[in-house]
């Protein structure tokens, strides 16, 4: 007799002698003990409310102008015009992921299309990968600093973390190594290789090499969550950790190119983490949409579902690496927008140690006597714009900010056409160069 019947037979005899009833469950204790922790994750501070006209440079998603709207609008028309493949694509699908789809994402990295596994973006894929692998207490190596929502999604398995400090010119491996000598034995290790969010940083291939190495000698995972791997701006970026090492992970996401509405993205895995991986995935939500999948195919001329999209002109580019090039060229242009006029009006200019791609700048404001803090209230109260404070980046284990980074601002670049981002570049400017924004 399981224990909702026991109270509920207790009651009954309970209200049969006159006795009172136990009380009725509260909101409180109806919550699991997941539901009910506290929500610890750091995320970039505090929100603020700013008014219509206001230009944040929070940024992390794509500009509206660089979507492959006409790609999608042919590749839904071709879809919809075909009854049977509409007709399948509104039915249930294998866990995995249709297998177009898993085809060409299989050959983009080098792999086995049975080690490929289509999820709900990076997010989820990353946390299908801590369910499989992570039990409470669990050792997590973590950059530091790093992409702070990560610690959101890692905090429901209560791991210990292990930060692995990221300076201008790499990771300290040495420090790593040696803990790893001594005796400490993590699960896996979170990096973001590519254009790193926040600093920009491209982990160079003696290091990525080692720490490969370190992996296989050392038995943990390196979980690569290389979102921005195709928007580097002078070009492809370097090969992602190689997946012939079963200790590695690619953990990817179409949301930074085709738009994060689409909710798609992929694991590259080993083999003895698919069948884990796909049984968790069976168990939560099955499968990803069949009707989005269908269509990002198309977009991609991924197998059968590769269908020309007539008349889309120079500006409507036809495959992902076309969408991406366009994408990456323009993020370029627009970095280069916003950190210059930063250079320009902020008293004592800016820093940017790395200029390699992605989404957004790392800079660094070289007079010491503005307090970033202060330049953000006046941001947000003063001149309606704003950016993530680069402390937020930090472990808050790993002890203060340290001080060459207390100046630094994460700046978004990617999600407002060119005449928007220098509006709110200027304003930004204009918060920073404020008397009040000294310290």
């Amino acid at each position: 007799m399981n224990t909702a019947t026991t109270a509920n037979t207790a009651n009954t005899a309970n209200t049969a002698t006159g006795a009172d009833p136990a009380p009725a469950l509260s909101p409180a204790e109806l919550l699991s003990d997941l539901g009910s922790r506290e929500d610890r994750a750091r995320g970039f501070g505090k929100a603020s409310s700013l008014p219509a006209d206001s230009i944040p440079l929070l940024g992390g998603a794509p500009s509206e102008d660089l979507l492959p709207l006409a790609q999608i609008r042919h590749a839904a028309e071709d879809l919809t015009a075909d009854p049977s493949a509409l007709a399948a694509a509104l039915q249930y699908s294998q866990s995995p992921g249709l297998a177009g789809l898993r085809d060409w994402i299989a050959r983009r990295e080098g792999t086995e299309p049975g080690r490929i596994v289509v999820t709900n973006g990076a997010f989820h894929g990353l946390s299908l990968l801590f369910d499989a692998l992570l039990d409470e207490g669990d050792a997590v190596i973590v950059e530091d600093p790093t992409y702070p929502l990560i610690f959101r999604d890692l905090q429901h398995k209560r791991p210990r973390l292990v930060p692995l400090r990221l300076t201008e010119s790499g990771f300290d491996i040495d420090a790593l190594e040696a803990r790893l000598v001594a005796g400490e034995r993590p699960k896996l290790l979170y990096t973001v290789p590519d254009h790193h969010n926040p600093t920009g940083y491209v982990t160079a291939p003696a290091e990525r090499a080692r720490l490969v190495e370190l992996a296989e000698r050392f038995g943990f995972v390196i979980v690569s969550d290389n979102a921005y791997h195709s928007l580097g701006f002078d070009g492809p970026s370097l090969p992602d950790y190689p997946l012939d090492s079963d200790r590695v992970v690619h953990v990817r996401t179409f949301s930074k190119v085709l738009g994060p509405g689409l909710r798609l993205g992929w694991l590259a895995l080993p083999a003895w983490l698919v069948g884990p991986v796909t049984r968790l995935r069976a168990n939560q939500d099955q499968h990803s949409s069949v009707l989005v999948q269908a269509i990002v195919e198309r977009v991609l001329g991924a197998g059968s579902a590769a269908h020309p999209a007539p008349g889309d002109g120079p500006l409507a580019p036809r495959g992902f690496d076309a969408i991406a090039a366009r994408a990456r060229t323009a993020y370029a242009e627009r970095f280069d927008l916003v950190t210059s006029i930063l250079d320009e009006q902020v008293p004592g200019g800016i820093e940017v140690v790395h200029r390699t791609g992605g989404i957004f700048a790392w800079v660094r404001v070289r007079d010491e006597r503005i307090d970033l803090a202060a330049a953000q209230r006046v941001a947000r109260e003063r001149t309606w714009t704003d950016a993530v404070l680069g402390r937020y980046f930090f472990w808050e284990g790993s002890g203060a900010c340290p001080a060459d980074d207390r100046g630094a601002l994460r700046v978004g670049i990617s999600h407002l056409p060119p005449e928007r981002l220098r509006e709110g570049a200027a304003r930004l400017a204009a918060a920073l160069s404020d008397p009040e924004a000294r310290g």
